[in-house]
Protein backbone atom coordinates (compact mmCIF):
# COMPACT_ATOMS: atom_id res chain seq x y z
CA UNK A 1 0.00 0.00 0.00
CA UNK A 2 1.44 3.33 -1.08
CA UNK A 3 0.31 5.86 1.52
CA UNK A 4 0.86 9.52 0.68
CA UNK A 5 0.41 12.04 3.49
CA UNK A 6 0.77 15.33 1.65
CA UNK A 7 3.06 18.13 2.80
CA UNK A 8 3.27 20.18 5.95
CA UNK A 9 2.18 23.40 4.29
CA UNK A 10 -1.17 22.06 3.14
CA UNK A 11 -0.69 22.51 -0.60
CA UNK A 12 -2.76 20.43 -2.96
CA UNK A 13 -1.09 17.14 -3.88
CA UNK A 14 -2.01 16.05 -7.44
CA UNK A 15 -3.65 12.62 -7.73
CA UNK A 16 -3.78 12.23 -3.94
CA UNK A 17 -7.19 11.18 -2.61
CA UNK A 18 -8.16 12.34 0.88
CA UNK A 19 -10.63 10.07 2.66
CA UNK A 20 -12.42 11.96 5.45
CA UNK A 21 -14.15 9.69 7.98
CA UNK A 22 -16.70 11.00 10.48
CA UNK A 23 -16.62 8.93 13.67
CA UNK A 24 -19.06 9.03 16.56
CA UNK A 25 -19.47 5.98 18.78
CA UNK A 26 -19.00 3.65 15.82
CA UNK A 27 -16.49 1.24 17.32
CA UNK A 28 -15.91 -1.56 16.33
CA UNK A 29 -17.63 -0.84 13.00
CA UNK A 30 -15.24 2.06 12.53
CA UNK A 31 -12.34 -0.38 12.25
CA UNK A 32 -13.90 -1.86 9.11
CA UNK A 33 -14.52 1.62 7.70
CA UNK A 34 -10.90 2.65 8.19
CA UNK A 35 -9.58 -0.62 6.79
CA UNK A 36 -11.75 -0.23 3.69
CA UNK A 37 -10.11 3.15 3.08
CA UNK A 38 -6.52 2.11 3.80
CA UNK A 39 -6.73 -1.01 1.62
CA UNK A 40 -8.06 0.58 -1.55
CA UNK A 41 -6.71 -0.77 -4.83
CA UNK A 42 -5.65 2.83 -5.52
CA UNK A 43 -2.65 3.55 -3.33
CA UNK A 44 -2.09 7.30 -3.36
CA UNK A 45 -4.34 8.33 -0.51
CA UNK A 46 -4.50 9.78 2.97
CA UNK A 47 -7.05 8.93 5.64
CA UNK A 48 -8.33 11.51 8.12
CA UNK A 49 -10.55 10.39 10.99
CA UNK A 50 -12.51 13.17 12.70
CA UNK A 51 -13.93 11.94 16.00
CA UNK A 52 -16.96 13.86 17.26
CA UNK A 53 -16.11 13.18 20.92
CA UNK A 54 -16.94 9.48 20.93
CA UNK A 55 -17.51 7.96 24.37
CA UNK A 56 -16.77 4.39 23.27
CA UNK A 57 -13.38 2.80 22.52
CA UNK A 58 -12.71 4.99 19.47
CA UNK A 59 -10.17 7.43 21.03
CA UNK A 60 -8.11 4.55 22.40
CA UNK A 61 -8.39 2.01 19.60
CA UNK A 62 -7.92 4.16 16.50
CA UNK A 63 -4.43 5.47 17.46
CA UNK A 64 -3.44 2.09 18.88
CA UNK A 65 -4.47 0.02 15.87
CA UNK A 66 -3.63 2.39 13.00
CA UNK A 67 -0.97 4.75 14.38
CA UNK A 68 0.75 6.82 11.68
CA UNK A 69 -1.27 5.25 8.84
CA UNK A 70 -3.86 7.97 9.30
CA UNK A 71 -4.50 11.31 10.93
CA UNK A 72 -6.80 11.21 13.95
CA UNK A 73 -8.44 14.34 15.32
CA UNK A 74 -10.93 14.65 18.16
CA UNK A 75 -13.36 17.57 18.35
CA UNK A 76 -16.67 18.51 20.02
CA UNK A 77 -19.61 16.76 18.39
CA UNK A 78 -20.55 18.74 15.29
CA UNK A 79 -22.36 15.90 13.52
CA UNK A 80 -21.35 14.67 10.08
CA UNK A 81 -21.32 18.15 8.52
CA UNK A 82 -18.92 19.49 11.12
CA UNK A 83 -16.62 16.49 10.85
CA UNK A 84 -16.58 16.79 7.06
CA UNK A 85 -15.72 20.50 7.29
CA UNK A 86 -12.87 19.81 9.69
CA UNK A 87 -11.52 16.94 7.60
CA UNK A 88 -11.75 18.92 4.39
CA UNK A 89 -9.73 21.75 5.93
CA UNK A 90 -6.99 19.25 6.83
CA UNK A 91 -7.00 17.38 3.52
CA UNK A 92 -4.18 17.68 0.98
CA UNK A 93 -5.73 15.65 -1.81
CA UNK A 94 -6.84 16.67 -5.27
CA UNK A 95 -9.86 14.42 -4.74
CA UNK A 96 -12.05 14.10 -1.65
CA UNK A 97 -14.04 11.15 -0.31
CA UNK A 98 -16.41 11.57 2.66
CA UNK A 99 -17.41 8.49 4.69
CA UNK A 100 -19.49 7.91 7.82
CA UNK A 101 -17.82 5.80 10.49
CA UNK A 102 -20.06 2.76 10.11
CA UNK A 103 -20.09 2.49 6.31
CA UNK A 104 -17.64 0.62 4.06
CA UNK A 105 -15.93 1.57 0.80
CA UNK A 106 -15.74 -1.05 -1.95
CA UNK A 107 -12.08 -2.15 -2.43
CA UNK A 108 -11.80 -0.63 -5.92
CA UNK A 109 -14.10 2.35 -5.38
CA UNK A 110 -11.49 5.08 -5.68
CA UNK A 111 -9.74 3.44 -8.63
CA UNK A 112 -12.95 2.99 -10.62
CA UNK A 113 -14.15 6.55 -10.09
CA UNK A 114 -10.76 8.02 -10.94
CA UNK A 115 -10.97 6.11 -14.23
CA UNK A 116 -14.18 8.03 -14.94
CA UNK A 117 -12.43 11.31 -14.12
CA UNK A 118 -9.55 10.44 -16.45
CA UNK A 119 -11.93 9.53 -19.25
CA UNK A 120 -13.96 12.72 -18.74
CA UNK A 121 -11.62 15.35 -17.25
CA UNK A 122 -14.34 18.02 -17.38
CA UNK A 123 -16.23 16.30 -14.55
CA UNK A 124 -16.23 17.69 -11.01
CA UNK A 125 -18.13 14.96 -9.14
CA UNK A 126 -18.50 11.25 -9.88
CA UNK A 127 -21.22 9.24 -8.12
CA UNK A 128 -22.22 5.59 -8.15
CA UNK A 129 -24.37 2.89 -6.62
CA UNK A 130 -24.42 2.17 -2.90
CA UNK A 131 -25.63 -1.11 -1.42
CA UNK A 132 -27.39 -1.27 1.94
CA UNK A 133 -26.77 -3.89 4.61
CA UNK A 134 -28.30 -4.14 8.07
CA UNK A 135 -26.64 -4.66 11.43
CA UNK A 136 -29.51 -6.47 13.09
CA UNK A 137 -30.60 -9.92 11.88
CA UNK A 138 -33.92 -10.41 10.15
CA UNK A 139 -35.59 -9.94 6.80
CA UNK A 140 -34.20 -7.10 4.70
CA UNK A 141 -36.63 -4.19 4.56
CA UNK A 142 -35.19 -2.18 1.71
CA UNK A 143 -34.68 -2.40 -2.03
CA UNK A 144 -31.39 -1.45 -3.66
CA UNK A 145 -32.03 0.46 -6.86
CA UNK A 146 -29.27 1.32 -9.31
CA UNK A 147 -28.32 4.93 -9.94
CA UNK A 148 -28.43 6.22 -13.49
CA UNK A 149 -26.57 8.86 -15.52
CA UNK A 150 -28.16 12.29 -15.40
CA UNK A 151 -27.85 14.90 -18.14
CA UNK A 152 -29.05 17.72 -15.90
CA UNK A 153 -28.40 17.01 -12.22
CA UNK A 154 -30.02 20.26 -11.08
CA UNK A 155 -33.25 19.33 -12.86
CA UNK A 156 -33.08 15.88 -11.32
CA UNK A 157 -32.61 17.18 -7.78
CA UNK A 158 -35.30 19.86 -8.03
CA UNK A 159 -37.76 17.65 -9.93
CA UNK A 160 -40.50 15.47 -8.42
CA UNK A 161 -38.73 12.10 -8.83
CA UNK A 162 -35.11 12.97 -8.28
CA UNK A 163 -32.38 10.74 -6.97
CA UNK A 164 -30.90 10.87 -3.50
CA UNK A 165 -27.15 11.21 -3.94
CA UNK A 166 -25.57 9.05 -1.26
CA UNK A 167 -22.37 10.73 -0.09
CA UNK A 168 -20.68 7.37 0.38
CA UNK A 169 -20.88 6.74 -3.37
CA UNK A 170 -19.36 10.09 -4.36
CA UNK A 171 -15.80 11.14 -5.21
CA UNK A 172 -15.22 14.87 -5.82
CA UNK A 173 -12.54 17.20 -7.05
CA UNK A 174 -11.36 19.44 -4.25
CA UNK A 175 -11.53 22.58 -6.41
CA UNK A 176 -15.19 21.84 -7.12
CA UNK A 177 -16.03 21.50 -3.43
CA UNK A 178 -14.27 24.78 -2.74
CA UNK A 179 -16.87 26.39 -4.99
CA UNK A 180 -19.72 24.69 -3.15
CA UNK A 181 -18.49 25.89 0.23
CA UNK A 182 -18.72 24.26 3.66
CA UNK A 183 -21.30 21.74 4.73
CA UNK A 184 -24.21 23.42 6.53
CA UNK A 185 -23.88 22.33 10.15
CA UNK A 186 -27.33 23.67 11.07
CA UNK A 187 -29.23 21.20 8.88
CA UNK A 188 -30.58 17.77 9.78
CA UNK A 189 -30.35 16.55 6.16
CA UNK A 190 -27.04 18.14 5.25
CA UNK A 191 -26.24 15.83 2.32
CA UNK A 192 -29.39 16.75 0.37
CA UNK A 193 -28.45 20.40 0.77
CA UNK A 194 -24.82 19.89 -0.17
CA UNK A 195 -25.30 18.10 -3.47
CA UNK A 196 -28.15 20.43 -4.45
CA UNK A 197 -25.84 23.38 -3.87
CA UNK A 198 -23.15 21.61 -5.90
CA UNK A 199 -25.54 21.21 -8.83
CA UNK A 200 -26.66 24.84 -8.56
CA UNK A 201 -23.12 26.24 -8.62
CA UNK A 202 -22.42 24.40 -11.86
CA UNK A 203 -20.58 21.26 -10.79
CA UNK A 204 -20.57 18.67 -13.55
CA UNK A 205 -21.68 15.22 -12.39
CA UNK A 206 -20.71 11.90 -13.90
CA UNK A 207 -21.88 8.37 -13.20
CA UNK A 208 -19.58 5.43 -12.46
CA UNK A 209 -21.30 2.25 -13.69
CA UNK A 210 -19.25 -0.14 -11.56
CA UNK A 211 -21.40 -1.47 -8.73
CA UNK A 212 -21.39 -0.97 -5.86
CA UNK A 213 -19.18 1.92 -4.78
CA UNK A 214 -19.77 1.24 -1.10
CA UNK A 215 -21.91 -0.43 1.52
CA UNK A 216 -24.21 1.61 3.76
CA UNK A 217 -25.04 0.17 7.15
CA UNK A 218 -28.67 0.20 8.27
CA UNK A 219 -29.04 0.24 12.06
CA UNK A 220 -31.33 1.63 14.75
CA UNK A 221 -30.77 5.22 15.80
CA UNK A 222 -29.66 6.59 12.43
CA UNK A 223 -30.97 9.91 11.15
CA UNK A 224 -32.82 8.16 8.34
CA UNK A 225 -34.81 6.15 10.87
CA UNK A 226 -36.35 9.31 12.35
CA UNK A 227 -38.85 9.92 9.58
CA UNK A 228 -40.46 12.93 11.24
CA UNK A 229 -37.15 14.80 11.51
CA UNK A 230 -36.22 13.70 8.00
CA UNK A 231 -39.35 15.20 6.50
CA UNK A 232 -38.89 18.41 8.47
CA UNK A 233 -35.24 18.51 7.46
CA UNK A 234 -36.03 18.12 3.79
CA UNK A 235 -38.51 21.00 3.93
CA UNK A 236 -35.81 23.19 5.46
CA UNK A 237 -33.36 22.21 2.71
CA UNK A 238 -35.84 23.02 -0.05
CA UNK A 239 -36.89 26.26 1.64
CA UNK A 240 -33.23 27.27 1.81
CA UNK A 241 -32.81 26.34 -1.87
CA UNK A 242 -35.66 28.65 -2.87
CA UNK A 243 -33.55 31.55 -1.60
CA UNK A 244 -30.74 30.87 -4.07
CA UNK A 245 -32.28 28.87 -6.95
CA UNK A 246 -33.42 31.79 -9.10
CA UNK A 247 -33.16 30.39 -12.61
CA UNK A 248 -36.13 28.81 -14.40
CA UNK A 249 -37.38 26.18 -14.82
CA UNK A 250 -35.55 24.99 -11.71
CA UNK A 251 -37.17 27.43 -9.31
CA UNK A 252 -40.68 26.50 -10.42
CA UNK A 253 -39.79 22.81 -10.25
CA UNK A 254 -38.52 23.28 -6.72
CA UNK A 255 -41.64 25.21 -5.68
CA UNK A 256 -43.81 22.42 -7.11
CA UNK A 257 -41.74 19.86 -5.23
CA UNK A 258 -42.27 21.67 -1.93
CA UNK A 259 -45.99 22.11 -2.62
CA UNK A 260 -46.42 18.43 -3.41
CA UNK A 261 -44.50 17.45 -0.29
CA UNK A 262 -46.59 19.69 1.96
CA UNK A 263 -49.79 18.36 0.44
CA UNK A 264 -48.67 14.81 1.14
CA UNK A 265 -47.89 15.68 4.74
CA UNK A 266 -51.24 17.41 5.17
CA UNK A 267 -53.19 14.36 4.00
CA UNK A 268 -51.07 11.40 5.12
CA UNK A 269 -49.07 12.51 8.14
CA UNK A 270 -50.65 10.95 11.21
CA UNK A 271 -48.46 12.81 13.71
CA UNK A 272 -49.91 16.26 13.07
CA UNK A 273 -53.29 17.65 14.09
CA UNK A 274 -56.05 19.08 11.91
CA UNK A 275 -54.90 22.68 12.38
CA UNK A 276 -51.36 21.91 11.27
CA UNK A 277 -52.59 19.75 8.39
CA UNK A 278 -54.77 22.59 7.08
CA UNK A 279 -51.87 25.02 7.49
CA UNK A 280 -49.65 22.72 5.41
CA UNK A 281 -52.37 22.48 2.78
CA UNK A 282 -52.64 26.28 2.57
CA UNK A 283 -48.87 26.61 2.31
CA UNK A 284 -48.81 24.04 -0.47
CA UNK A 285 -51.41 25.95 -2.46
CA UNK A 286 -49.64 29.27 -1.93
CA UNK A 287 -46.25 27.82 -2.86
CA UNK A 288 -47.31 26.52 -6.26
CA UNK A 289 -50.92 27.16 -7.38
CA UNK A 290 -50.11 25.46 -10.67
CA UNK A 291 -49.26 22.22 -8.86
CA UNK A 292 -52.17 22.17 -6.38
CA UNK A 293 -55.32 22.45 -8.49
CA UNK A 294 -58.62 23.64 -7.03
CA UNK A 295 -60.03 20.11 -7.22
CA UNK A 296 -57.00 18.60 -5.50
CA UNK A 297 -57.10 21.29 -2.81
CA UNK A 298 -60.82 20.72 -2.17
CA UNK A 299 -60.42 16.95 -2.02
CA UNK A 300 -57.53 17.24 0.41
CA UNK A 301 -59.45 19.79 2.52
CA UNK A 302 -62.44 17.46 2.84
CA UNK A 303 -60.19 14.51 3.64
CA UNK A 304 -58.53 16.43 6.46
CA UNK A 305 -61.76 17.71 8.00
CA UNK A 306 -63.75 14.47 7.89
CA UNK A 307 -63.24 12.66 11.21
CA UNK A 308 -60.83 9.82 10.48
CA UNK A 309 -60.46 10.95 6.88
CA UNK A 310 -56.69 10.98 6.85
CA UNK A 311 -56.55 7.51 8.37
CA UNK A 312 -58.98 6.26 5.74
CA UNK A 313 -56.98 7.91 2.97
CA UNK A 314 -54.09 5.59 3.76
CA UNK A 315 -56.23 2.50 3.12
CA UNK A 316 -55.84 1.04 -0.34
CA UNK A 317 -59.39 -0.30 -0.40
CA UNK A 318 -61.03 3.13 -0.71
CA UNK A 319 -61.10 3.55 -4.44
CA UNK A 320 -63.32 6.62 -4.48
CA UNK A 321 -60.90 8.58 -2.30
CA UNK A 322 -57.96 7.50 -4.40
CA UNK A 323 -59.86 8.72 -7.43
CA UNK A 324 -60.40 12.13 -5.83
CA UNK A 325 -56.74 12.43 -4.96
CA UNK A 326 -55.42 10.41 -7.88
CA UNK A 327 -52.17 12.31 -8.51
CA UNK A 328 -51.41 12.16 -4.80
CA UNK A 329 -52.65 8.77 -3.73
CA UNK A 330 -51.42 6.74 -6.66
CA UNK A 331 -47.81 7.72 -6.03
CA UNK A 332 -48.14 7.36 -2.28
CA UNK A 333 -49.64 3.87 -2.37
CA UNK A 334 -47.06 2.69 -4.87
CA UNK A 335 -44.13 4.10 -2.92
CA UNK A 336 -45.19 2.95 0.54
CA UNK A 337 -45.64 -0.59 -0.77
CA UNK A 338 -42.25 -0.67 -2.49
CA UNK A 339 -40.07 -0.43 0.62
CA UNK A 340 -36.97 1.61 1.39
CA UNK A 341 -34.16 2.12 -1.07
CA UNK A 342 -31.00 4.11 -1.20
CA UNK A 343 -31.09 5.93 -4.54
CA UNK A 344 -34.52 7.33 -5.40
CA UNK A 345 -35.19 10.60 -3.62
CA UNK A 346 -38.96 10.32 -4.01
CA UNK A 347 -38.91 6.91 -2.35
CA UNK A 348 -36.87 8.16 0.55
CA UNK A 349 -39.04 11.22 1.03
CA UNK A 350 -42.41 9.52 0.75
CA UNK A 351 -41.47 6.60 2.96
CA UNK A 352 -41.30 9.10 5.77
CA UNK A 353 -45.01 9.81 5.55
Amino acid sequence: MNLVVGNEFGELTPSLVSVVICAYNNWPDLEMTIASALHQSYGSLEVIVVDNSSTDATPQEVPRRFGSCLRYLRQPNRECAGAYNTGFALAHGEFIQFVDGDDVLAPNKIEKQLEVFRASPQLDIVYGDVRTFQTLPGVANWTDLAMTPQNDMLATLTGPNGIWINTLGVLSRRIALEKVGPWDEDLYVEDADYWLRAAWCGCRFGYCPSSPMGFRRLRPGQKMSNFHKMEQGLEVVWGKALRYVTREPYRSMLAAKIADWRLRRAVFENRIGTREALANLSLAKAESPETISALMYAAAWVTILIPGGRQLARLRCLGFMRHMLAPLLQDHVAETSSGKNGSNLADTERSAL
